[in-house]
């Protein structure tokens, strides 16, 4: 990595200007101070000759030769003092360009120096007419590092992958540590030679992947990279750096190890990603996102029990949206729990004018399990809605119970003393069922769809939900299961001791206005009869 150097400002080339002005005036007043010491110099020995030295005039010719020499000298040390300050003080503008573009701990630049450097190297690109590529790289688990072998290690690793760095890429190539655990390189290259940019950072991922060795302690960390390159007159530094960190993203969420180059398609999702994330917040503050209910049929006897609540968008230009396309991004963007509240209450305010038998299901988040007040804001609901709480169940995934058991088993206590059941979903689809069954006071266990698809071409499965429903039976929870789809495999999820089944056999997800109409002319006979058409999938 080349060194940094000071860059011309405005204010620099001032004080530039005032400094050669005072040095113009320092040198004037010495020449001065030369031809005035000349001319008394002739003067004094001139009268010296003539009159001797007791003359008055030669007395006064002295005196003013010896405060000629004094000035010159006085004048002289002035300008070496001068010039030995403006030294100084051009050396610290040099540390200081120095410090503000070069990263303390890797010696590599930062932020700033790489935007400067990388930019220096796209206005030579723009000349030579080649094109530039940066190369982004995160680290993966650093901070693990940090935490079980302390910031002094952490440190220390930076250090030797930004020293691998700089010894192994060319001297020519802009290399940086632009945050704690993110590094970036900038290269130039030939318009016909764009795989040079992936040779640089494959070499980028394994000096950053390679075990490092400190004090007999094996320290090894991962990485995702992405790739940008464009000809330099199409794209500035910025632009091809977030070009880069987007591609390096799509190898963070992929997990893909190995280096990922940019491509529109990658930018366009990620603006219609940030269009609904504005359409978001703008949905639940105008009440643009509404509860759907999916009919919960008793098999026995064909009556409908309860509905699962189910979240829709209603957005005033594309109509309805299904949940796969917003839900994700409203848990990445922390707005699911007060999605899930504004959705939950109007749910419960519409079904409290319905039959007192019939349950209301709604999902929650494993982000919502993790917010010691869950409980507090469910009974609020219910107060605010007048909903009794004994209709209401709340369903939880295995998933979401994995990162605080403790938490989880607190906020399901809570829930239980209020009198609210409690429904285990996505049953199979864990790690630790059993476990959960045993340790967590659940009212129904909900069979996973995935597990019903095939029930007929794979016997496996029906095993397994024939497994689960003696289980349930052994412990008197009912079983729910999803995805009942036909005639066919209501037949066959019946014949294996299910209890509840769900499913667009029974009907798809329905506003609130159908699904009151649903309970008031809905029949047992109709709701055990074959749909109009098949459904290939779930709302």
């Amino acid at each position: 990595m080349s060194k940094a150097v000071p860059s011309n400002s405005a204010s620099a080339a001032n004080e530039r200007v005032v400094n050669a002005q005072r040095d113009a005036i320092v040198l004037t007043i010495l020449i001065a101070a030369v031809l005035l010491l000349i001319w008394n110099g002739s003067t004094f020995f001139a009268n010296l000759q003539i009159a001797g030295n007791f003359d008055p005039d030669v007395r006064i010719a002295s005196t003013a030769l010896t405060l000629n020499v004094a000035l010159i000298l006085f004048g002289w040390r002035r300008y070496v003092d001068l010039q030995h300050e403006a030294e100084l003080r051009a050396e610290q503008e040099r540390r200081a360009v120095v410090l503000a573009t070069t990263d303390a701990i890797s010696g590599l630049y930062n932020r700033k120096g790489f935007a400067d450097r990388a930019g220096e190297l796209l206005a030579r690109s723009l000349v030579s007419g080649d094109h530039v590529a940066v190369v982004s790289c995160q680290v993966q688990r650093f901070k693990t590092v940090n935490d079980q072998h302390g910031l002094e290690m952490g440190d220390r690793l930076l250090k030797e992958i930004a020293a691998s760095l700089s010894k192994e890429l060319p001297g020519h190539m802009v290399i940086a540590r632009l945050s704690g655990d993110e590094f970036a390189v900038a290269l130039a290259v030939r318009p016909d030679q764009a795989e040079r940019a992936e040779e640089v950072a494959e070499t980028l991922l394994k000096i950053v992947t390679r075990p490092y060795v400190f004090e007999n302690r094996i320290i090894q960390v991962g990485a995702f990279v992405g790739i940008a390159v464009a000809p330099a007159a199409e794209a500035g530094v910025p632009d091809l750096l977030r070009r880069a960190d987007i591609a390096m993203d799509r190898a963070r969420n992929g997990r893909i190890a190995r280096p990922v180059w940019f491509d529109a398609g990658m930018e366009r999702a990620l603006l219609a990603q940030g269009e609904i994330e504005q359409g978001i917040r703008f949905g639940l503050e105008n009440g643009q996102f509404i509860p759907f209910f999916e009919p919960q049929v008793d098999l026995a006897t064909g009556d409908i029990v309860g509905f699962e609540v189910l979240a829709r968008w209603n957005h005033p230009l594309t109509g309805i949206i299904g949940p796969d396309i917003f839900i994700p991004i409203a848990e990445e963007i922390g707005l699911i729990g007060r999605m899930s509240e504004q959705l939950i209450g109007e749910a419960l305010r519409e079904a409290a004018t319905w039959d007192p038998a019939i349950k209301i299901s709604v999902n929650i988040s494993p982000s919502q399990l993790a917010d010691s007040w869950f409980a507090q804001r469910i009974v609020r609901l219910l107060t605010e809605t007048r909903f009794p709480a004994d209709r209401l169940v709340v369903e939880v995934t295995e998933t979401s119970l994995f990162a605080d058991m403790d938490l989880a088993r607190s906020i399901v206590a809570s829930l239980k003393n209020q009198g609210i059941r409690l429904a285990l979903d996505d049953f199979g689809t864990g790690f630790s069922s059993l476990a959960h069954l045993r340790s967590l006071p659940f009212d129904i266990i909900k069979i996973d769809r995935s597990f019903v698809a095939d029930i007929h071409s794979k016997r496996e499965n029906g095993a397994i939900i024939r497994a689960v429903t003696t289980l349930a039976n052994a412990l008197c929870v009912p079983v729910c299961v999803e995805g009942i789809e036909n005639e066919s495999t209501l037949e066959g999820v019946m014949s294996l001791g299910c209890e509840i089944g769900q499913g667009w056999y029974f009907g798809k997800a329905m506003p609130a206005e159908q699904a009151r109409e649903m309970l008031a002319t809905s029949r047992r006979t109709e709701l055990l009869q074959p749909p109009h058409s098949s459904a290939a999938a779930r709302a």
